[in-house]
């Protein structure tokens, strides 16, 4: 066997979170569905809202739930957590219009249909709670004795360090 140098490859250095969150503006976040878990998202949320950062905001909650008022640039669209194609389809095209650079998925129990739908997103970064099968790029498992707004919180950290 003959081994040859010329076929070296590059080094490359280590990943960077905080390089991936650098051009940060517009955020899309699925809210939970259910009012235990929704309670908790809305409360911890309100840290990334206060950053010294603008972002624009695209707010997924379920339908018929609360929509509170925001100091923030946002919209606010209905979620289906188990959408049919044609909801699956209006859903997406949704996001797409609205063309945002993450995805925060804050639903701790994601369903199959909802899953197929975060899978089926063309956004780059996508964060949030799901199995190794949903698409995410940074995945949060809750449990039973998993503490959901240390989660939040931590997920939140991750955009912190975008203003740092």
């Amino acid at each position: 066997m003959i081994l040859s140098r010329s076929n070296q490859k590059n080094q490359e250095g280590p990943y960077s979170f905080q390089d991936r969150f650098h051009d940060i503006k517009r955020i899309v976040i699925i809210y939970p569905e259910q009012l235990k878990w929704l309670r908790i998202a809305r409360y911890a949320l309100q840290r990334m809202y206060n950053l010294p950062e603008q972002f624009e905001f695209l707010l997924l909650v379920p339908k018929g739930s609360a929509r509170s008022t925001l100091d923030i640039s946002h919209e606010y669209g209905d979620m289906v957590y188990a959408p049919r194609e044609s909801e699956r389809i209006a859903i997406q095209g949704q996001i797409a219009i609205f063309n945002p650079d993450i995805l925060l998925q804050l639903e701790p129990e994601p369903g199959k249909r909802f899953t197929k739908l975060i899978h089926s997103l063309n956004i780059a970064l996508k964060i949030g709670f799901g199995s190794e099968n949903s698409g995410l790029n940074v995945i949060y498992s809750q449990n039973e004795s998993g503490f959901y707004e240390k989660n939040l919180l931590n997920l939140i950290a991750l955009i912190e360090m975008k203003v740092r």
